[in-house]
């Protein structure tokens, strides 16, 4: 197993996979690539990029579906839009401009929703962007949307795929498994087809493969290139045990960008808690030297705990080792302190979430 740089993410990756793995992503760009995991892995609380070397942006915040385990069922986020094409392109031009490695559509919502997703993607290649990501459900996903964004120039796509069978339609409610698997299946096809360096990815919360995981590693591991999976967190109640010491290394990485352009220091700032500007009066690198950096100051200064949503950021809680039995093999994975017992929402015996159409 290898940990991701959240730490509680873990790659069923052996050293093999994993190098296969980093020569597909980093074809074409190789130098440059080494250049951003070097300051992704070594600047933080040390140095501060000229740019940052991830900006998150949200294409959509809408989402088609109700997982059991998303924050979206807990809260109220405050956008429920797509992002203006025209802000869109303003701010990847400057990304482009400043020599950007990876934009990630991601966030709060389903980002293969916007109608513009693939044109959004071509024009991120062509401004310059380095990496173009994208965390998807894959409801969305059609063959000609498959083959449109990997002929974009997608470079990487991961695809949530919360168990097999019955526990993944529990999780990822109305989503349907054979549909689903049809569909990541679809988008290996494309990828071989047009002989692209994307690179495919899967990651599951823990608790809707512990059962079995070799058979969803096994399974996953014959259509994509990657395999992750991730302790369960829970949005319901605040019951992580804080690190009053932790300084988040995302402030040294990134900067995010909602669907209506308000940026935010980090993307588990769910409801919009703290926007620190708006990327149509402000240019994202002013963002990333000015409002950016008093968010640097403040942890640096062991005053993170006074941030509301650092606060609560399950980033900042304090990790502990569990153990994992995979194929017979022992792991000490990480996972979060909870005050509480916490067992994870891939239990089938939780019922599904209920539409607003169902609650009536």
């Amino acid at each position: 197993m290898k940990k991701s740089e959240t730490l509680v993410q873990f790659s069923c990756e052996n050293s093999w996979e994993y190098l296969r793995n980093e020569m597909r992503r980093s074809r074409g760009k190789r130098l440059s690539y080494l250049v951003n995991r070097y300051q992704w892995k070594n600047y933080p609380r040390k140095k501060v990029p000229a740019f940052p070397l991830n900006v998150d942006i949200e294409a959509s915040s809408r989402c088609q579906i109700q997982c059991a385990h998303c924050f979206r069922q807990q809260m109220d986020i405050g956008e429920n839009d797509f992002m203006d094409l025209d802000l869109y392109k303003k701010i990847v031009a400057e990304c482009g401009k400043h020599g950007l490695f990876t934009l990630k559509f991601s966030m709060r919502g389903e980002p293969l929703l916007h109608p513009d997703i693939v044109e959004m993607v071509d024009f991120a290649k062509k401004s310059g962007v380095k990496e173009v990501w994208i965390n998807t459900n894959g409801g969305p996903l059609t063959p000609e949307l498959s083959a449109g964004l990997i002929k974009a120039g997608t470079d990487w796509i991961t695809m949530s795929f919360d168990g097999l069978h019955s526990t993944y339609e529990h999780v990822r409610y109305p989503l349907k498994y054979e549909a689903s698997l049809k569909k990541l299946k679809t988008l290996r096809e494309m990828r071989d087809k047009y002989k692209a360096n994307t690179l495919l990815n899967v990651q599951s919360i823990w608790s809707a493969i512990k059962d079995n995981p070799q058979e969803y590693i096994d399974l996953m591991k014959s259509i994509v290139d990657r395999v992750a999976y991730n302790p369960d967190m829970n949005f319901k109640d605040v019951i992580l045990t804080p690190d009053p010491k932790f300084v988040c290394p995302r402030l040294w990485q990134r900067i995010c960008i909602t669907s209506k352009g308000n940026y935010l220091k980090c993307p588990t700032d769910f409801c919009m808690e703290e926007i620190i500007g708006n990327a149509k009066t402000l240019g994202v690198k002013e963002a990333w030297d000015t409002v950016q950096e008093e968010q640097r100051q403040l942890h640096l200064a062991g005053r993170r705990l006074e941030s509301r949503v650092c606060a609560k950021c399950h980033h900042g809680a304090i990790k502990k080792k569990v153990g994992v039995d995979i194929a017979g093999v022992h792991h000490d994975d990480f996972s979060y302190d909870y005050k509480e017992k916490f067992d994870g929402w891939g239990a089938e015996n939780q019922p599904a979430p209920q539409t607003e159409r169902e609650k009536g």
